[in-house]
């Protein structure tokens, strides 16, 4: 029985130490997370694009707006809310000024711009007043370009 208490032993600390050392490495990982939830967002899009030239053309009369290259198509965004009731708030300001525009969900995972999102939506959600939706709604698209685009990771 005494033969087996000294590699029991030996394995329990190598063992310690080897689960110590791996999952330091983890902590400051800065690789994409794919097993963390997002959640889950209302982006209104204003069109699709088949180069960043006609893009731009077509959305000179827009004051603000932000958009995402995937598979050599421009998607180009001009609100983005966590509430469905302040989706339908942009849209029908939209479609009150001759924009179309469809609503589509994406999950985002960058928690610093789902809380300052959350802020915002408690502004769009308490106003009826468009032009103070359509303020808030820059500063959003804003603060996405610059949290989540610029800033890269969550």
């Amino acid at each position: 029985m005494r033969k087996y208490i000294i590699p029991i032993f030996a394995a329990l600390v190598i063992g310690f130490f080897l689960t110590n050392f791996f999952i330091k490495q983890y902590k400051n990982y800065n690789g994409i997370t794919v097993s963390n939830v997002g959640e889950e967002l209302y982006f209104i899009q204003y069109g699709v694009y088949s180069n960043l030239e006609n893009m731009e053309q077509n959305t000179i009369s827009l004051q603000n707006y932000v958009y995402n290259e995937s598979g050599g198509k421009y998607y180009v965004y001009i609100g983005m809310t966590s509430l469905k009731e302040n989706a339908d708030k942009i849209v029908n300001y939209y479609k009150k000024n001759g924009y179309n525009t469809i609503v589509k969900q994406y999950s985002i995972t960058n928690k610093n711009f789902i809380n300052e999102l959350k802020k915002y939506d408690d502004i769009i959600k308490n106003t009826q007043d468009e032009t103070a939706i359509i303020s808030v709604e820059n500063e959003v698209l804003t603060k996405y370009e610059e949290v989540v685009i610029s800033g890269g990771k969550n």
